[in-house]
């Protein structure tokens, strides 16, 4: 497969006309791409490695390389589309969303963006990065099957929905210790509206997640969440959240596209936490 062909795949599995800022293409020699390093972090040592044993490209999906100048944009219109899906108007929306533009703008201000490009021109070997669209189909694979869920029953409990989070091979065979779990709420709390949160650049802040729970979201499953958004959710005392787990969540969206690499005719080994 060539590099364009390869991108095309995450496209159209997200039915998206353009890629999203934070992937894409990070080095293409224009060469036919046989046999793919993929991994979910991956550094030049992995791109030497790689090229050393015989790789025609590294696919990594942690943007790492990717040189978008804002990803900011990217941020607070993914978290905008998806506070409006749980429910929250569109002008709370909008303010909450993209109130940490700026934020995701200067963190990435002084990151050395030319270090992957330039090993991998270096070295020449390709290398590309899907990261929007790996978590899209993550999210969208996750929420279906819990829909199914909550269609059969709907006062299934949380452990129901850790139950059926299981049935997935990603969470199934994740590592000892990041399997998901309950970190707000109770295995025995009503699950009630089950919303999924993969995607987005970064994860909610606590005013998000209180606007989708006062929206009407009884259980946010995501991939991880931080201690300000835990203690102050718990405090909410509305919602349930389910830290479904991260490399395993990386891993559902990126081994779909990988798949059809594959069924392509190119030879996927997956490395550096990938599932």
């Amino acid at each position: 497969m060539k590099m364009k062909e390869m991108l095309q795949v995450a496209l159209d599995l997200n039915q998206l006309d353009v890629m999203p800022e934070d992937s894409g293409m990070i080095y293409d020699n224009g060469k036919d791409i046989k046999r793919v390093m993929a991994g979910i972090d991956m550094t030049t040592a992995e791109l030497a490695i790689a090229k050393q044993t015989g790789f025609d490209c590294v696919a990594l999906h942690h943007p790492n390389g990717i040189t978008h100048p804002d990803i900011g944009e990217l941020f607070g219109r993914d978290h905008m589309k998806k506070l409006m899906e749980c429910g929250v108007p569109i002008n709370a929306a909008q303010k909450l969303a993209f109130a940490r533009k700026e934020k995701s703008h200067q963190a990435t201000h002084s990151r050395n963006r030319e270090q992957f490009p330039s090993m991998a021109k270096l070295l020449d070997i390709n290398a590309l990065a899907l990261h929007t669209p790996a978590d899209m189909l993550a999210e969208k694979y996750a929420q279906h099957v819990l829909d199914q869920l909550f269609a059969r029953n709907p006062r299934c409990t949380v452990q129901d929905v850790m139950d059926e989070l299981l049935t997935i091979r990603e969470y199934k065979e994740a590592l000892k210790g990041q399997q998901p779990e309950v970190w707000v709420g109770s295995p025995s709390s009503f699950a009630g509206r089950i919303y999924v949160e993969m995607y987005g650049v970064g994860a909610p802040s606590l005013e998000e997640y209180i606007a989708c729970s006062d929206a009407g979201i009884g259980t946010f499953v995501c991939m991880h969440a931080t201690p300000e958004v835990i203690e102050g959710m718990k405090k909410h005392n509305k919602s349930n959240i389910i830290v479904a787990g991260h490399m395993a969540s990386d891993s559902l969206g990126f081994n779909q596209i990988l798949s059809i690499w594959e069924k392509n005719g190119v030879e996927v080994v997956r490395v550096c936490g990938l599932i």
